[in-house]
């Protein structure tokens, strides 16, 4: 390999500019500035892309994007209760705007405009290929060219090529999605009016491990209602649940006649128990290690992902040791790890019927730090 084509400006690498992939250049650049310097983010799309999510920015979203110092100058819709449906039983959970509703292709488009003013080197259209290990560091290939990096960071999301690479035999936990957006029609949809979440955990009584959504938003200054449900698939050695029958009964009870070709889909990903997040001068952060498996929340996660995993660059940097060993550890003993395995212990005991899901969702939803 002749390495005067080698890029060598950069000595990191990140891969996805999703909340997880902008997030750790953002901590970067709050705790060493000189190492998001030499930090190159690529994304294989041009902002904005959209992407399938039901937009909820909750959990502890707010603190973290105060911390970085983002304000979001996008459409919101501030939503402060949440209604969860099993059988005859309704719990409302109030929640002073617990959740800012927001378009995925407006907010992650949002963050990579604060990274940019902040002095992201941002590269579009530019798509992770493969890596391999040369002398401590990895020399990385893209569709645009070679770079010879110390730390290649894997925010590439649920399908992520640069897991893929580093073969780690992870379980695949993927669940599967689906996804509609729709006008409001007053009839049917109180949610917009009542600035209200509806999660419907009905169809876990016939085998589905997971819930359908309604959630209020705004799209092109349109009142609108994003429908979908999620099959965590908790247990994956059960009889697969019919999604795409589910779906269309629910969305023709509220008489929406949008055909299975307008649905978007695209998997979630969970973590296993034993999985690995890091190898060699490589870390993954976000949808690459996953969401928490019991309703799949992932926004909070994502943030979070991007501070532990720029604490771990930056302490790689200052003991010039890329092994990147304790990253697992360093994620579980934070409080987004700790939730992690709260609600992974409650996924186990909710999809398989051993906790009442409405209590499960008050323990996933109240979040006490």
């Amino acid at each position: 390999m002749n390495n005067s084509n080698l890029n060598v400006e950069y000595e990191i690498m990140i891969v996805g500019g999703g909340p997880a992939g902008l997030s750790t250049w953002l901590h970067l650049n709050k705790f060493f500035p000189d190492l998001a310097e030499k930090t190159l983010l690529i994304e294989k799309e041009k902002y904005p892309r959209d992407k399938l999510c039901g937009g909820g920015v909750g959990g502890w979203c707010k603190q973290v994007l105060d911390r970085l110092n983002v304000k979001l100058n996008i459409p919101i819709l501030n939503i402060s209760d949440v209604e969860f449906n099993y059988d005859d039983d309704k719990f409302l959970l109030h929640q002073p705007n617990s959740f800012q509703m927001v378009q995925r292709s407006e907010f992650d488009y949002e963050l990579a405009k604060n990274a940019i003013e902040k002095g992201l080197n941002l590269h579009q259209n530019e798509s992770f290929l493969n890596f391999t290990s040369k002398e401590n560091r990895l020399i990385v290939k893209t569709n645009q060219g070679k770079y010879k990096l110390k730390t290649l960071v894997g925010a590439d999301g649920a399908l992520s090529t640069v897991r893929k690479n580093m073969n780690l035999k992870n379980k695949s936990n993927l669940a599967p999605t689906l996804e509609v957006f729709a006008p409001v029609n007053p009839k049917y949809d109180h949610e917009y009016d009542e600035k209200k979440i509806v999660i419907d955990m009905n169809p876990i009584k016939i085998g589905m491990q997971g819930y359908i959504w309604h959630v209020p938003t705004i799209i092109n200054k349109i009142p609108s209602i994003g429908h979908g449900l999620v099959d965590l698939r908790t247990y994956n050695n059960r009889p697969k649940a019919d999604l795409k029958k589910i779906f269309t009964q629910d969305l023709q009870r509220r008489n929406i006649g949008i055909g299975m070709e307008k649905w978007k889909s695209h998997p979630i990903r969970w973590p296993s128990l034993n999985d690995k997040f890091s190898m060699n001068n490589i870390l993954l952060v976000g949808d690459s290690i996953g969401v928490e498996p019991a309703f799949g929340g992932g926004i909070h996660f994502a943030l979070s992902y991007g501070e532990i995993a720029s604490k771990s660059i930056i302490e790689a940097f200052e003991n010039n040791d890329f092994t990147y060993s304790d990253y697992k550890e360093k994620f579980n003993s934070h409080f987004a790890g700790r939730f992690m395995k709260k609600c992974s212990d409650i996924s186990l005991k909710l999809y398989d019927n051993k906790i009442n899901p409405i209590e499960a969702a008050k323990e996933v939803f109240t979040i006490k730090k």
